[in-house]
């Protein structure tokens, strides 16, 4: 039952009392089975086939951590058991006893505190579940939506676009289905990199089947998932201009930003960039370079606290920021920021990461996003959560 509370009346009420980090559990762990579907990887040099994407980046058991104050709040998060276990047995103790409003101050502390094994990687992506936790769990306690916290709706709904298409027989049928559902954009998925000779050649023909079947009113993105390098990522530019991509995401190794450097300034198709970068020093560089697309996930990058700093210097630059997936998470930071800024949300239409789980994932309708006013990120998860309000 959503609580009709006066958000301001209620932030003044909490700052008179104090509200304490308890405690931070772990629920539960489940094995769970990927999806595999074609597409290039940074690994196909190695013809390693049988290698699971999402086993690479520690995603094949998740885990459910908890954060709870001593007001009885409760928040949940679904994260990887690698992140579950750094939190739970190496941040955990610097959190009991933290005041739970201080969600800077801790952020920046356990950067801090990281800093000789982390910055990027695990470590960040243990930071981002602290910082969610807190945001939901300050949240409820509150009474009123994480959006609210971040200052409020900018809008009444997110466009998103259809993330998907990965090479297939069913290609056209299935971009325009998403066209039949609304969407105006969607992002596919490129099959192959420099280990294979006519790569090129079979990219461009999966791009030209996609726009004879949608046209070039609708938007399209195409993700390379940082498998190809630069002198093959120009011959790609080169043969896709006419196809009027709104962005090739990822083409290069994260920490090429000198490649970066060199390939937005020869091609008139943008460049996207961000899922695999962390904090705001990375997202710099990646200015500095001529990526005007930032893709942070709040999962990943540090939580919110970062994806606020990054769209402040996103808009210094003149850049967008259209978040990695976690719609559960960026919807809440994307509705409370411009349209002009942060223009859209992913929608991750065949995979379920984060939402095998959860009762009530957000889902686009007619190519649009809405967001409710329930407390916190408004997740109901399927399995019992005690102590949740």
């Amino acid at each position: 039952m959503i609580r009709k509370v006066d958000p301001v009346l209620n932030i003044l009420t909490v700052r008179r009392r104090s509200i304490k980090i308890e405690k931070v559990s772990v629920l539960k762990t489940k094995v769970i089975t990927r999806e595999s579907y074609p597409y290039a990887k940074p690994t196909d040099y190695y013809n390693l086939n049988s290698m699971s994407p999402f086993k690479s980046a520690f995603m094949d058991e998740i885990c459910f951590i908890s954060l709870d104050t001593d007001d009885g709040t409760r928040s949940v998060l679904e994260t990887s058991k690698q992140v579950c276990d750094f939190v739970s047995g190496t941040l955990s103790t610097h959190l009991i006893g933290q005041e739970l409003s201080n969600i800077t101050m801790i952020w920046d502390l356990l950067y801090r505190y990281t800093l000789p094994i982390g910055r990027t990687g695990l470590a960040l992506h243990a930071v981002s579940a602290v910082n969610l936790l807190m945001y939901d769990a300050l949240a409820k306690s509150l009474g009123i939506p994480v959006y609210v916290l971040l200052g409020g709706k900018t809008r009444d709904k997110v466009k998103a676009y259809a993330s998907h298409l990965h090479p297939s027989k069913e290609l056209e049928d299935e971009a325009r289905k998403y066209v039949e559902e609304g969407y105006t954009a969607m992002k596919m998925r490129f099959c192959c990199g420099p280990a294979d000779p006519l790569a090129v050649d079979k990219n461009v023909e999966l791009v030209k089947r996609i726009r004879d079947s949608v046209g070039y009113s609708v938007e399209l993105a195409g993700d390379a998932w940082m498998s190809w390098n630069l002198i093959f990522s120009l011959k790609m530019m080169r043969r896709l201009e006419k196809y009027e991509m709104s962005w090739v995401e990822e083409p290069l190794l994260p920490d090429d930003f000198d490649g970066y450097k060199y390939l937005t300034k020869s091609t008139d198709t943008p460049v996207a960039a961000g899922e695999h970068h962390y904090h705001v020093y990375d997202f710099k560089r990646l200015l500095d370079s001529g990526v005007r697309i930032l893709q942070p996930d709040s999962l990943w990058v540090g939580g919110i606290t970062p994806m606020k700093r990054i769209v402040g210097i996103a808009e210094a630059y003149g850049a967008v920021v259209i978040p990695h997936t976690s719609n559960i998470y960026n919807l809440h930071f994307i509705i409370s920021e411009p349209e002009s800024i942060a223009p859209m949300a992913e929608y991750l239409t065949k995979y379920r990461w984060l939402e095998d789980e959860v009762e009530n994932p957000p889902k686009p309708e007619n190519g649009y996003f809405k967001l409710g006013e329930e407390e916190g990120f408004g997740i109901k998860y399927k399995f019992k959560v005690d102590n949740e309000r």
